[in-house]
């Protein structure tokens, strides 16, 4: 059996989180990361072929059987996947044969040392790769996705590690707090973006990230660059087109209403109804909290609100959690970070969008919301339970 999966803590937005090797693994077998000039740590030019065959039982390299293009060269054989570089000689696969067809070591962070080189048991010099700088995502945020799809897979009514009073109650006094921050890494992924890109294209690619879900948000982030807002504009785009320029789509499990093809449908539904989708929202008016009240919905104006978002900017396209997904994940941070203005009572107190099922019972039980008619569900509430989850890895 293969040892267990490595969890170490590294730096984050809000002080150091955890991450287990495994997610890093996840990523290489996704190819979640820039291809665009791949370049090893000794200055070699790196293509990807194949990543190889997921090793998740035997001894041995992570990935089995992966085929690159260094500079000019095709080459054959396995992948082993770490932190750092020095793990390689941590874990002592320098003096394991089973190491020897390894043909790329890839790290998470680069090295430390200027001469740390992995080396076989054979004696060759290993060619090494650093992700950090390709990744299309904080870690943050991809751990954040980890978490979704844990958790919508979830079964029980609660996970066992959350049934505690104690932790209940812990999650309840830390919820504002949790929700806070969660908003505080949307508006940093929103300026990040925004520095890579102009308004029509920011928000052209995270719409389509987020009707990819969890499943297939990796494949719509590609679609997005391949497919830029000047394909769209006209209403003469093909959703079919689209679709089959991408083979790698995750069907398995999928529910009819996130499958791809027709989440294309439907974006380019969007820019037939309202050619200037984007002109509108950079237009919306948020309302600013009332200091002498209470912040509520009604106080806020949030119905009516959200009449206008729904109907009018996003042209009765979508509804449900999903039109409130869009907005509170790909649209607020953005419209916060454009016009310099701090929209979290707003996005705290809007409808839920897309959560897990098993969210909503943590929030029940532990008395957040959704408990009595005076406690409705609302996203603040809901990200703030996501938000313990991710920190306290509530998916192992």
């Amino acid at each position: 059996m293969r040892d267990a999966q490595l969890v170490k803590e590294v730096p984050g937005l809000y002080g150091s989180i955890k991450v287990n090797e495994k997610t890093i693994q996840k990523i290489w077998s996704e190819q979640n990361f820039y291809h665009f000039k791949l370049k090893t740590d000794s200055g070699s030019d790196v293509k990807i072929l194949s990543p190889g065959i997921w090793n998740l039982s035997e001894e041995g390299p992570d990935f089995k059987n992966a085929s690159l293009q260094l500079d000019d060269q095709e080459i054959r054989g396995d992948i082993e996947i770490h932190f750092q570089a020095q793990d390689w000689f941590n874990h002592k696969h320098h003096e394991d044969p089973n190491y020897n067809r390894v043909i790329l070591h890839v790290t998470l962070f680069p090295s430390r040392k200027k001469a740390t080189v992995p080396l076989s048991k054979n004696g060759q010099n290993i060619p090494q790769l650093v992700l950090l700088p390709y990744l299309r995502e904080s870690l943050e945020e991809i751990l954040e996705a980890e978490t979704i799809e844990y958790l919508a897979g979830y079964k029980s009514t609660l996970p066992i590690n959350l049934q505690s009073p104690g932790i209940l109650d812990e999650i309840k006094n830390q919820n504002y707090q949790n929700a806070q921050e969660r908003w505080q890494q949307k508006k940093a992924f929103a300026r990040k973006r925004l520095v890579h890109g102009n308004h029509k294209e920011v928000f052209h690619q995270c719409i389509l990230e987020v009707l990819g879900y969890k499943r297939n948000r990796v494949q719509m982030t590609q679609l997005a660059q391949a497919f830029p807002p000047a394909y769209w504009e006209g209403g003469e785009s093909n959703p079919t087109e689209v679709f089959d320029s991408v083979r790698d789509w995750k069907m398995r499990g999928l529910r009819p209403a996130n499958h791809p093809h027709l989440r294309l449908e439907q974006y380019a539904r969007l820019w037939k109804q309202n050619p200037s989708w984007i002109k509108s929202i950079l237009q919306m008016k948020i309302p600013e909290p009332n200091k002498e009240k209470e912040d509520n919905r009604k106080s806020l104006g949030l119905a009516k609100l959200n009449t206008e978002w729904k109907n009018h900017v996003m042209g009765g396209v979508w509804g449900g959690s999903r039109i409130n997904t869009l907005w509170i994940d790909a649209c607020l941070p953005l419209l916060s970070e454009i016009n310099q203005v701090d929209y979290f009572t707003t996005w705290f107190f809007w409808y839920a969008g897309d959560f897990p099922k098993v969210i909503h019972e943590i929030s029940q039980q532990a008395k957040i919301a959704g408990h009595s008619k005076h406690s409705p569900f609302s996203n603040g509430t809901l990200q703030g339970v996501f938000g313990y989850c991710i920190k306290n890895q509530i998916f192992e």
